[in-house]
């Protein structure tokens, strides 16, 4: 689970075996994506082999090796056709390469060649038939090992992809495991939460979603079954989005649950706890709110000017947003004006208008794990409302 020992692991195991050096060999097929994790290879060399020879008459030999079983040098091709190859003039004989003993990966194979190889000086090659012997006992942990990594490698690429998915999205999303628990949020969700203002999260022996209301409440409970059972692949009915109402009185939340595609690997499925829905929420005051900060950086607003440009936006006349705001009639006026100056409208309707094109915000670059969202849920057991 720790890809970064495996070069420690490599230096124990050819000390074990009295080999000079080891590696961790991938050879992709279409030449992207090969890589070589190695302990006492020449990096320098390693770079030329990548770049130059990994189409070479021991790898294709290698290539159709059975996986799981350690072979010598001999067993793959013959030394004599090897050494007359470049592949053996610039990267064996520059090291001192004579004999190597390697193991096929089946899934290091994948289109491909790859496992796990060690390398034997001249001096150290007589011994070499005894090390492949040595090494067959560790074959079933190696393979293991490799397994591990492999999966491990494979999670944290799907996380680090859904990472960027959230963090190139605006507004609150919120992705629910298959059991419909909270597993991830983004930041702008987690605030959303924290007001405790219409939607709220649920503790129990896990963290769900719920809303304000037990009718609202239930609606979003049956929402999310439905969308999980869409992610299942079952016929469901999905429901539109819901209004959520808020016990403050602002503007009511709009709530849609979608179904998110099964993982892949479907034998991982009755472990996998990754995200099966994603609830995105939509705060309507918040959207015109940031849609007036966006338009204040676009046309050079003061932050008067922007707090006035965010409720004319919502259609509020100036005698309403005066009284919203708590400033004169025509304070409003001023401001109002400055602000179709600046972005090139005429009225409240068209500035209306262009704020509606406005992306509501900027993509955030973090999003929040599941420990976040239960911390958070220790600090907002006292409801706000």
């Amino acid at each position: 689970m720790r890809p970064e020992l495996w070069a420690g692991t490599l230096e124990m195991i050819s000390d074990y075996l009295g080999a000079d050096s080891g590696m961790v060999l991938h050879l992709s097929a279409s030449g992207d994506d090969s890589f070589i994790i190695h302990r006492r290879l020449r990096e320098d060399l390693n770079q030329l082999f990548l770049q130059h020879h990994t189409r070479n008459p021991y790898s294709f030999a290698f290539a159709r090796a059975p996986s799981g079983k350690v072979l010598v040098t001999e067993a793959l091709i013959e030394k004599d056709r090897l050494h007359r190859t470049a592949f053996y003039a610039d990267i064996l004989a520059p090291q001192g390469i004579a004999e190597i003993i390697g193991m096929r990966h089946a899934d290091l194979s994948r289109h491909g060649a790859g496992g796990i190889l060690f390398n034997f000086s001249k001096p150290r090659a007589d011994d070499a038939e005894h090390a492949a012997m040595r090494l067959c006992d560790l074959v079933p942990h190696l393979s293991r090992a490799i397994d591990i990594t492999l999966l491990t490698s494979r999670l944290d690429a799907r996380q680090r992809c859904l990472d960027d998915m959230l963090a190139a999205m605006v507004g609150a999303l919120i992705l629910l495991d298959r059991h419909g628990r909270i597993v991830q949020m983004t930041q702008s969700a987690e605030a959303l939460l924290g007001e405790r203002d219409g939607l709220l999260t649920n503790r129990g022996s896990h963290v769900t979603l719920g809303a304000h209301t037990r009718d609202e409440s239930r609606r979003l409970t049956a929402s999310i079954k439905q969308a999980l059972a869409v992610a299942r692949g079952e016929p469901q009915r999905l429901d539109h989005p819901l209004q959520v109402s808020r016990p403050s009185g602002r503007p009511a939340l709009l709530v849609q649950v979608v179904p998110l595609p099964a993982p892949s690997f479907s034998p991982w499925d009755t472990i996998d706890s990754g995200a099966r829905v994603i609830v995105q929420v939509v705060d309507p005051q918040a959207s015109i709110q940031a849609q007036a900060e966006q338009l204040r950086l676009l046309v050079g607003l003061t932050s008067a000017e922007a707090r006035v440009a965010a409720f004319l936006g919502t259609g509020l006349g100036v005698t309403a947003t005066a009284r919203a705001l708590g400033v004169s009639l025509n304070t409003v006026k001023t401001h109002a004006r400055r602000v179709f100056d600046k972005s090139g409208v005429r009225n409240s309707a068209a500035l209306a208008r262009l704020m509606a094109s406005i992306p509501g915000g900027l993509p955030h670059r973090a999003v929040v794990s599941k420990e976040t969202c239960e911390k958070q849920l220790v600090m907002v057991q006292d409801d706000r409302a």
